[in-house]
């Protein structure tokens, strides 16, 4: 491995010997959206994995929802080419998205956003059963979880970062405010491929902690709608296309227009809370976190 300045770190390997896998042999979860580039589709909203074959190895773009979907993955790319997984690209530093990395590291290099390995040693301090507890849930889960490592990421980058896999080339991009510490884009240019990471999901209510901001929100929407990708991979949810950026930007200007109007009738906080409604995303899941979404329009309505 060679890491060059200015962010751009360029990986060089032996030729890729890639397989003839058909997508039924990948298994029902596993998309194909373009060649040599796979999208591992979460169940029920569970997290996605990409999967991305070049000359000089593969790259996996999150590990999987919990480590019996990340042998799933790796099952995947076993079939997909003989090379092994040179790098591991986290959108996100959240264990439905990294607890699995010791699938795949070593040998794979993780890479993350400035923050993202602090993130995720806080957790385990905070949580230091957590493998117990998550092992204790099925004999399935234990038997995926034999071998578990903590593995934070080798390489932290800060704003932006190019990496030069083989033909590939993944630019790197971090999101402020929009989901968790550490959020990073990840921005395939030349096979139009956008990795979107979890500030933004389908169909789904978002849970948005107290650092996040719907600006932030929606200046990273814009940002990568202007991308003009063709295809958009959130952290949770259908892969699609822009129309999930402007499907958020409704939601989040709706839920703006009627905080506000309930703010210039002098309703307070918690009032607000209890009387405003949208009716048109009841059929979004997750409708428990929508209370931390009022409070998020509240703080940019108001500027508190």
């Amino acid at each position: 491995m060679k890491i060059r300045a200015a962010g751009t770190l360029a990986i060089f390997a032996g030729f890729a010997l890639i397989g003839s896998a058909t997508a039924q042999d990948l298994g029902p979860q596993v998309r194909k959206l373009a060649d040599g580039i796979y999208v591992h589709v979460g169940n029920n909203f569970q997290s996605n994995s990409g999967i991305i074959l070049t000359q000089d190895g593969v790259v996996v773009i999150d590990t999987g929802q919990n480590p019996i979907e990340s042998r799933k993955i790796m099952d995947a790319v076993k079939k997909l080419t003989s090379m092994p997984v040179h790098l591991v690209i986290d959108t996100e530093p959240h264990p439905d998205h990294t607890t699995g990395h010791f699938v795949f590291s070593p040998p794979a290099v993780v890479i993350g956003a400035a923050g993202a390995g602090e993130s995720m040693r806080l957790r385990e301090r905070q949580t230091p059963d957590r493998i117990q507890r998550l092992a204790a849930t099925s004999p399935e889960m234990r038997a995926a979880l034999e071998g578990y490592k903590f593995i934070p990421p080798h390489v932290e980058y800060q704003q932006k970062m190019t990496l030069n896999v083989g033909e590939r080339t993944f630019e790197l991009i971090y999101l402020k405010g929009v989901h968790s510490e550490s959020d990073t884009a990840v921005w395939m240019p030349k096979e139009r491929v956008l990795f979107s990471a979890s500030g933004i999901v389908v169909n789904q209510i978002n849970i948005l902690r107290s650092f996040v901001t719907t600006p932030d929100i929606l200046a990273a929407s814009k940002m990568m709608k202007a991308l003009n990708p063709e295809h958009v991979v959130p952290g949770h949810g259908t892969p699609g296309t822009i129309k999930i950026f402007e499907d958020t930007e409704k939601y989040y200007a709706l839920l703006h227009e009627r905080v506000g109007a309930l703010v210039k009738e002098g309703k307070s906080l918690d009032q607000i809370k209890k009387e405003v409604r949208m009716p048109e995303y009841a059929h979004w899941g997750a409708q428990e976190r929508f209370p931390s979404n009022v409070d998020a329009a509240y703080k940019a309505v108001t500027g508190n």
